[in-house]
């Protein structure tokens, strides 16, 4: 049984995995000043819902791109199942070449997504992640990582809308029924939400001139559900590619260590 985390800006999401198949996946949010043990509660929980001990874990390989909850969760591991887990980062040998003049800058989960959507899809091929952030990764025609771009995420606008402005308010991430707002909540529904739209179409657009033209794109992210309804750029939803991704890396690395 191995343990993949996803730990994100947003959540974390714990996956584990059998014989390569992912058996469950759950999430906490990304609180940095968690416990140990209030970090140990919620793995002896999820634990229990696969009928497993949490002592049955025999790996673990964390994808993460915040280091304070990352050293937290290395630490609860450590001491309560003396494991030693797997980080991912531009170091170590994912299976892909990493065209950065500092490899270790590449996020861990853009590292996984690309290095999964390649396993599964080949290239060409445009990831994007709908997450915090919304990030895109080129992978060509011969399954080279070309680097990608990095871009607000659906929320992130959303909430910087509201804290810049004096009298605009939340509002719920969904479409309005027009794009012409009729009140202030719908036109900054509609501004946010088609806006991220328009701009992902028109990114995809991009990429591809260095991409290929039939470039395929794979999304994954928390938001990537809500963009595919209203476009058809998205050929292929991986809710979760990152975690499939880690796996991957993981059983690379393993399988290297055991030569």
């Amino acid at each position: 049984m191995l343990l993949a985390i996803n730990i994100g800006n947003t959540n974390a999401v714990f996956g584990f995995f059998h014989k390569g198949k992912l058996m469950l996946n759950r999430r906490i949010s990304s609180t940095v000043s968690r416990t140990e043990d209030e970090l140990y509660i919620p793995l002896k929980q999820f634990c229990e819902q696969i009928k497993i001990s949490p002592e049955a874990l025999q790996g673990v390989v964390i994808s993460s791109v915040v280091p304070e909850l990352t050293d937290s969760i290395n630490k609860m591991l450590n001491n309560y199942l003396k494991l030693q887990p797997l980080i991912i980062s531009g170091m170590i040998d994912a299976g892909i070449n990493i065209p950065y003049s500092d490899p270790a800058k590449l996020g861990a989960d853009r590292i996984c997504a690309v290095v999964a959507a390649q396993k599964k899809f080949g290239g060409p091929a445009i990831v994007v992640d709908f997450g915090t952030a919304t990030t895109y990764d080129v992978i060509t025609s011969k399954g080279e990582y070309l680097g990608g771009v990095i871009a607000p995420g659906v929320e992130t606008m959303a909430v910087d809308l509201f804290r810049r402005t004096a009298k605009l308010p939340r509002i719920n991430l969904q479409f309005p029924d027009e794009i012409i707002g009729k009140d202030t909540i719908t036109a900054i529904q509609s501004g946010v939400m088609f806006g991220a739209v328009d701009s992902f179409e028109g990114m995809v657009r991009r990429l591809r001139r260095s991409a290929g033209k039939y470039a395929t794109v794979v999304a994954t992210g928390g938001y990537a559900p809500i963009i595919a309804e209203v476009t058809n750029e998205i050929k292929y939803m991986e809710p979760n590619l990152v975690l499939e991704g880690a796996r991957m890396i993981f059983e690379r690395i393993s399988k290297k260590t055991k030569k």
